[in-house]
C-alpha cells in the first residue's frame, strides 16, 4: 500500500474504533522499540565477587565480562590495529574495576619512559580511560597508566572547546593501579573508588558517557599513535579522545554514589638563612608548622574542602621569564589545593586576562604569605554545576590581612554544548579595603560547529566611585567562531576593558582597550598516503584602541602555516606584523635601553619545530624569532631539549637568548637564561627533582631540590632545598653571609579514609 493510499485510509476509511487500536499500536511499537534502542548500549555489570588485585587481570570474573573493540585514532583513522588490546570493566559496592591486556607483536617495541606521579606526556606507551560521569557532554575524568604503573588523572571542561586549555592535568583524586610486563604481553588492573567519581546515583541506573584509549610510543610500531573504543574521528577537533561529547554511553545498572571522608594533616619543620638588609646581618629563621585538609561528601553531588594552616613549601620554583612585550607575564598556579578544582572557578576572557587567578591567593610580589585556611565547596545542585571558595590570609609587610572569597554557577541551555554561568569574587582587606566583581557568561552552539560566546564583568572597588551604569569598570566580550578541525574555520572578537575595570582576585594583562579580531585558517587531513597527519594555513589579525579615548594603540596581523606528521615531527612558520603607537617613554630593562614616544611599525618572522627520536628517547624543540622591533632589531632564539635515560631518568634543559638593538640611538641589550633540570625517579615511589636556573639578567643562581617518597596516595614525605645566589659583580662585593638566602626543609603528610 502506498503512503498516500494509507493516508487515505486512515482518514476517510476507517472508524475511530479502528484509529485508535492502530495509534496505539503505534505507541506500544514507538516505546519498544525506544527501549530497544536503550538496550543497545553497553551494559557495565555488578559484580560482587573479589579479585586479586595483583595487575593481572585473569580470575574467571575478566572472562565473563565482555572485550572493547578499538580502532586507530592516529595517524590512520579507522584502521583495525595489528596488535590487540582487551579491556573489561566491571563495579562493585566500592569500585570501579577496569582490567586492560595489550599485546605487541615486538616486545622491544614497549616504550617504558617515567616514574613519577602524573607524568603526562606521549613519550610513554597508555591506556586508561576517560568518563563522562554526569553524562552532560562536557566534562570528563581522565584515568591513565603508562607501562611502568604510573598514574595521571586529570579533569576536561567545556568538551575541550579551548583545547589544551581546558585540560587540568594537576588534578588528584584517589585510585589504584597496578602494572605487569611478560615479554610481548603488557596488562594493567584498576581500581577507582566511587567515591572518586561524582554522579547523580538517584535512578536504577547510572549512564556515563565513556572513552577507552591505548597510547603506544613508539613510531617504528605499526600501531604507533592511538587506539580508541568507540571510533573517534580526527575531524572533532583537539584531543577529541578527551571530548566529553565523543564518549559512547553506558549504564551501570544498580550502580549507588560513595561519600568521599579524607582527613590529610601535615608536619612541617626547617630552617631559613637569609640576609637581612634592614639590620645588615645575616638571620637564621627556624620554621615549625602544623595543619591539615579534610575533604568530605556533603551528598552525592557536592564536595567539601577544608584545609587549616594551609602550607605549599614542596611546591616546584617558577620557570625564570624575560619580558620584551609592554605587557604583564603570566605564571602558572603549582600550588595543589588550587590546581585540583581550578577548571570549576575559570571564568576566562582570554588565557592570561580572567575574573579568578589563584595565585593572588597566599602570594604578594612573589612572596608567599600565611594562609590561615579557607574551604571550598564543588559539584553540582540540581542542573547547577557549583564552585565556592572562601579563603583567609595574614598581614604581610604593607598588605594587611586578606579574606577572598568566590562563587562560580554554570548550567547547560539550549542544548548539550551550551551554558549560561555567574560569578561573584570579593576581596576585604582587614583595613577597611575591599574589591567586588560579578560576571555572566554563557556559550551558545547556535548551529553545527559555530559557537557565540559572551561575557560581561564589573568590578567595584574602595574609593572608586562605582557605577552599574558605566563601561569603565566594565570588561565585555564577544567571539563568534567555528571550531572544526578540518577545513574552514574562522573566529571574530570583540573584547573591552574599561579604565576602572581591577579585578581584586583576577588576571589581566593589558589596560583600558578596545579589541577587534578576526581569524582564519583552512585546514586537512591529507590521509593515509600522506607524510602529513594535518596541517593548515591562517591568519589572525588584531586591532586594539584606547577604551578612554578611542585613540590607536596597536595593530597585529600575522599569516602562516603549522603542521604535525604521522610519525615525531611537527612545526609552525608565520611572517608577523606590528604596528605600535607609544604614548610615553617605554623603557624595556632598564633607563638604558628605551623606545620613544611615537608611531612605529615592524615585521619579524617566526619559526618553530619540534621531534623527538622513534623509541622517544630524545626531543628537542626549537624556536626563533627575527625582525625589526620597533626603530630597532631583535633576534630571540629558545632551544628546550630532553632526554630519556631508560625508565627512571629525565634530563630537561632551556636555553633562551634575546638581543636587542637600536643602532641609532648606539643602544643594546642581550639576555640569556639557562636551566637545567633533572628528575630521578629511583622507583615509582622515590623521586629527586633538581632544577637550576640562571638570569644574566638578574644575576641570579636559583637552585630548587626536591626528594619525595609517596608512601602510598595521599601520603608523602618531603625534602625540600632551595637556594638563591646573586652572581652580578655587585655580589663580588658582598660577604657569604650577605650573598645567603637558603632553605632547608622537611615535610610529612599522611592521609587517613574514612
Amino acid at each position: 500500500m502506498k503512503r498516500e493510499e494509507l493516508n487515505s485510509w486512515f482518514i476517510q476509511g476507517t472508524s475511530a474504533g479502528e484509529k485508535i487500536i492502530v495509534v496505539l499500536f503505534c505507541i506500544v511499537f514507538l516505546v519498544s522499540n525506544q527501549h530497544a534502542f536503550s538496550q543497545d548500549r553497553r551494559i557495565i555489570p555488578f559484580r560482587s565477587r573479589d579479585i586479586n588485585f595483583d595487575g593481572i587481570p585473569d580470575e574467571d570474573i575478566w572472562s565473563s565480562l565482555e572485550s572493547f573493540p578499538l580502532v586507530m585514532h592516529y595517524p590512520n583513522n579507522g584502521r583495525t590495529p595489528e596488535q590487540k588490546t582487551d579491556v573489561r570493566l566491571f563495579f562493585d559496592n566500592t569500585y570501579l574495576y577496569i582490567g586492560a591486556s595489550m599485546y605487541y607483536n615486538d616486545p622491544e617495541m614497549i616504550t617504558r619512559i617515567g616514574k613519577t606521579r602524573d607524568y603526562a606526556s606521549w613519550d610513554s606507551d597508555w591506556i586508561g580511560i576517560s568518563i563522562d560521569t554526569y553524562n552532560d557532554k562536557q566534562n570528563m575524568l581522565l584515568f591513565f597508566v603508562n607501562t611502568n604503573g604510573i598514574r595521571t588523572d586529570a579533569t576536561t571542561q567545556n568538551d575541550l572547546l579551548n583545547g589544551m586549555n581546558d585540560i587540568n592535568f594537576n588534578y588528584n583524586t584517589f585510585w589504584d593501579a597496578i602494572s605487569k610486563i611478560d615479554d610481548s604481553l603488557w596488562q594493567v588492573e584498576i581500581r577507582i573508588p566511587l567515591s572518586s567519581l561524582r554522579f547523580q546515583g538517584n535512578t536504577d541506573k547510572v549512564t556515563m558517557g565513556i572513552i577507552i584509549l591505548r597510547g603506544i610510543a613508539n613510531s617504528d610500531n605499526p600501531d604507533y599513535g592511538q587506539a580508541t573504543w568507540p571510533l573517534v574521528p580526527q575531524s572533532k577537533g583537539t584531543y577529541p579522545y578527551w571530548k566529553a561529547s565523543m564518549g559512547e554511553e553506558v549504564d551501570f545498572p544498580g550502580l549507588k554514589s560513595k561519600k568521599p571522608a579524607y582527613l590529610t594533616p601535615y608536619l612541617l619543620g626547617g630552617i631559613n638563612r637569609f640576609y637581612d638588609t634592614d639590620i645588615l646581618e645575616a638571620k637564621t629563621d627556624y620554621k615549625y608548622e602544623a595543619g591539615t585538609d579534610f575533604k568530605y561528601g556533603l551528598t552525592n553531588n557536592l564536595t567539601l574542602d577544608l584545609t587549616a594552616n594551609t602550607d605549599f613549601a614542596q611546591v616546584e620554583a617558577d620557570r625564570e621569564q624575560f619580558n620584551l612585550t609592554r605587557f604583564s607575564l603570566f605564571f602558572p598556579e603549582k600550588r595543589l589545593f588550587f590546581q585540583e578544582k581550578s577548571d570549576v572557578f575559570d571564568f576566562s576572557f582570554t588565557q592570561y586576562d580572567n575574573l579568578f587567578y589563584s595565585r593572588n591567593i597566599g602570594l604578594y610580589k612573589g612572596n608567599p604569605v600565611r594562609i590561615y585556611g579557607g574551604l571550598r565547596l564543588t559539584g553540582r545542585a540540581g542542573e547547577w554545576d557549583l564552585g565556592f571558595l572562601d579563603m583567609q590570609t595574614a598581614k604581610f609587610e604593607d598588605l594587611s590581612g586578606q579574606n577572598f572569597g568566590i562563587l562560580r554557577t554554570k548550567r547547560k541551555i539550549l542544548n548539550q554544548k551550551s551554558y549560561l554561568g555567574g560569578i561573584i569574587t570579593s576581596r576585604i582587606g582587614n583595613g577597611r579595603t575591599y574589591n567586588i566583581a560579578y560576571g555572566i557568561d554563557s556559550r551558545l552552539n547556535l548551529f553545527g560547529d559555530d559557537y557565540l560566546t559572551l561575557k560581561w564583568a564589573q568590578t567595584f572597588k574602595n574609593n572608586s566611585g562605582n557605577s552599574l551604569f558605566s563601561l569603565q569598570p566594565t570588561h565585555a566580550y564577544a567571539k563568534w567562531e567555528k571550531k572544526r578541525t578540518e577545513g574552514f574555520n574562522y573566529e571574530f572578537l570583540l573584547d573591552w576593558s574599561g579604565e576602572n575595570y581591577i579585578p581584586g582576585i583576577g588576571l589581566k594583562a593589558r589596560d583600558n582597550f578596545f579589541l577587534k579580531g578576526a581569524t582564519f585558517r583552512y585546514a586537512w587531513l591529507p590521509g593515509k598516503e600522506s607524510l602529513l597527519n594535518s596541517h593548515y594555513i591562517f591568519t589572525k589579525n588584531y586591532i586594539y584602541n584606547s577604551s578612554v579615548d578611542g585613540s590607536l594603540e596597536s595593530v597585529m596581523s600575522s599569516a602562516g602555516w603549522s603542521f604535525v606528521t604521522k610519525k615525531t615531527l611537527e612545526g609552525q612558520l608565520y611572517l608577523n606584523w606590528e604596528l605600535e603607537d607609544i604614548k610615553e617613554t617605554y623603557y624595556i630593562v632598564s633607563p638604558d635601553i628605551f623606545v620613544p614616544q611615537g608611531r612605529y611599525n615592524f615585521f619579524s618572522l617566526y619559526g618553530y619545530l619540534y621531534a623527538t627520536s622513534p623509541d622517544r628517547s630524545l626531543g628537542i624543540s626549537l624556536s626563533s624569532e627575527a625582525g625589526s622591533y620597533y626603530d630597532g632589531n631583535k633576534f630571540s632564539v629558545s632551544l628546550q631539549p630532553g632526554l630519556n635515560i631508560g625508565s627512571g631518568i629525565m634530563i630537561d634543559g632551556n636555553y633562551r637568548i634575546d638581543r636587542v638593538t637600536f643602532n641609532d640611538r648606539s643602544q643594546k641589550y642581550t639576555n640569556s637564561i639557562f636551566g637545567l633540570k633533572g628528575t630521578f625517579m629511583y622507583t615509582t615511589k622515590l623521586t629527586l627533582t633538581t632544577y637550576v636556573q640562571y638570569n644574566t639578567f638578574s644575576h641570579r643562581i636559583i637552585t630548587n631540590v626536591r626528594f619525595r617518597y609517596n608512601i602510598r596516595e595521599g601520603s608523602d614525605f618531603y625534602i625540600v632545598y632551595n637556594e638563591g645566589i646573586d652572581s652580578s659583580v655587585k655580589a663580588n662585593f658582598l660577604t657569604d653571609q650577605e650573598n645567603e638566602n637558603r632553605t632547608f626543609l622537611i615535610k610529612y603528610t599522611y592521609t587517613f579514609a574514612f
